[in-house]
């Protein structure tokens, strides 16, 4: 084991040495930490990503089982854990990233301040180093629903990558300095979130999308024996985001709290890539109506009033909707968003569960409460 800048490296771990369990593979990582694999081909490399954040497993799961089963890629491979400290702390696999951090996939632009701005520079280095044919970020969703990527521009690169993992495509305009926006870089950067961390099938399209990207001779030209299965995609442009403002607060409940500025539906994650019609609430609001939300386009602008309405008490989208990233988690609620949306005319259709096969306002348990 070497030291890279910010990074740990290890080159070509012996199987035998790779611990039987996940979280027993972490601990022995301890940091951040970029892995080597040759490749057939040792002209090329691509580069992996996982673990930004602490509580999204699926990636590093597959890492640990290609590792394990002595998996030789196609070309070179870097793949790079980060946030090893995050998902280290008790209860494992549960912190985003820690109470004295920040949102990792938030840094990856200047000025780079403090401990973990270095390390999304180093990462940066590394990418820039290496010169990488792609780079795929493994994630996993904030609530449960299926997979999908993200990436920065509209171009046919990225639908070749997306396709290894997903039939789900999220063109967006928004920055808020995650990796795939960087654009210097002189390769595709693609962002995929595996699905819910709970999930087993997240775990399963981690490591098969994995085996795809690195076991292609030609990313651009997948062999029919690895396109075999795949679907058509669908793609999602223009998408918006529905904030809590400062100060506004939020519950999860089945039904109305008191004082809350918005009660969300204790299994509103049921609504991810469903579709959203005029007729349908999806929440219930305070006094202040929606003057506790914001809808965020990609030039900063507050447009919910082209997207979503109050009326009666509750919030309902203005126009057909698809929504997606729908978190049931108070804190990634407050911390980053509620959700993002879509208008319907904005992707390429695709049959979805209509409104009524989701019973958005059913649910048990308690709900979580907090304040922006």
């Amino acid at each position: 084991m070497s030291e890279f800048a910010a990074f740990r490296v290890l080159h070509n771990p012996s199987p035998s040495r790779i611990p039987e369990t996940v979280e027993d593979f972490l601990r022995e990582l301890s940091a951040p930490t970029l892995i080597r694999l040759d490749g057939r081909d040792g002209s090329r490399c691509r580069f992996v990503v996982t673990l930004l954040h602490g509580n999204e497993p699926s990636g590093l799961k597959a890492i640990h089982q290609l590792l394990r089963d002595e998996f030789q890629p196609q070309v070179t491979t870097l793949l790079a854990i980060v946030s090893v400290a995050a998902a280290l702390a008790e209860p494992g696999f549960s912190h985003r990233f820690l109470n004295c951090q920040r949102d990792m996939n938030r840094l990856f632009g200047p000025p780079f301040d403090g401990e973990q701005g270095q390390l999304a520079r180093a990462l940066l280095e590394l990418i820039r180093e290496h010169a990488p044919e792609a780079v795929i970020d493994l994630h996993n969703t904030s609530g449960d629903g299926p997979a999908f990527a993200v990436c920065a521009a509209e171009h046919n690169c990225f639908l070749e990558l997306a396709a290894l993992f997903t039939h789900r495509l999220v063109v967006t305009d928004i920055r808020l300095g995650a990796l795939m926006e960087v654009s210097d870089l002189g390769c595709p950067i693609l962002t995929v979130e595996c699905g819910g961390a709970a999930q087993v099938l997240s775990d399963h399209i981690a490591l098969q999308g994995l085996q795809r990207f690195m076991g292609a001779e030609n990313l651009a030209q997948v062999d029919e024996g690895i396109r075999e299965g795949m679907l058509e995609m669908d793609i999602y442009r223009h998408p918006v985001r529905l904030e809590l403002l400062e100060g506004a607060s939020l519950c999860y409940a089945d039904q109305p709290r008191p004082g809350m500025d918005i009660t969300l539906p204790l299994h509103i994650d049921r609504r991810n890539f469903g579709v959203a019609r005029p007729g349908s609430p999806l929440a219930w609001l305070g006094a202040r109506g929606l003057d506790a939300l914001r809808l965020v386009d990609a030039l900063g602008n507050n447009v919910i009033e082209q997207y979503f309405v109050a009326r009666e008490g509750k919030l309902y989208p203005a126009i057909t909707l698809k929504l997606f990233m729908v978190t049931t988690s108070p804190l990634i609620a407050v911390s980053d968003c509620l959700l993002y949306a879509v208008k319907e005319a904005y992707h390429q259709r695709e049959e979805a569960p209509s409104d009524d096969h989701w019973p958005v306002f059913a649910g048990e348990g308690k709900g979580g409460v907090l304040s922006g």
